[in-house]
């Protein structure tokens, strides 16, 4: 995909701009995170990304995913009973997240408050915000019937 492209090399712009080395194994896994569409967990990157580079270490991919996450190129999505998901797309939209198989899609549309709107209202300056719906998928659907 074109999108994915140009979200690549945002990222490694980014990382160049923080004085991070660009080594094809930090290349792998931008290009495996951008081309998801799963919101891979890191242990998930990590073995893929191996397939290829199998001198790649798991703690590689842990740093660039958290050089990423501090430049705000990628967020974090954090959950109690499962591992951390990583995001790389930061446009606003909602995530739906099936509870059955655990898949994450994004939904491309915005129904948050605007962080100005919030602000004039309540005072409160918003610096991140994620909007979740959880229930099955399609597959999990069909499957269940």
């Amino acid at each position: 995909m074109r999108g994915d492209g140009e979200r690549a090399k945002n990222m490694h712009r980014a990382l160049k701009a923080a004085g991070c080395r660009i080594s094809s194994q930090r290349r792998a896994i931008i290009d495996h995170l951008v081309s998801a569409t799963s919101h891979p967990s890191a242990r998930l990157i990590f073995q893929e990304v191996r397939k290829n580079h199998p001198d790649l270490s798991l703690a590689t991919v842990y740093n660039t995913l958290g050089v990423l996450t501090r430049l705000g190129q990628i967020r974090v999505m954090q959950f109690d009973a499962a591992d951390n998901r990583y995001e790389p797309n930061i446009a606003p939209h909602i995530n739906l997240i099936c509870t059955s198989c655990g898949t994450i899609a994004d939904l491309r549309r915005s129904v948050t408050v605007g962080a100005e709107k919030i602000m004039a209202e309540a005072g409160f300056e918003v610096l991140d915000s994620r909007l979740e719906y959880y229930g099955l998928c399609a597959k999990c659907r069909a499957d269940n019937r």
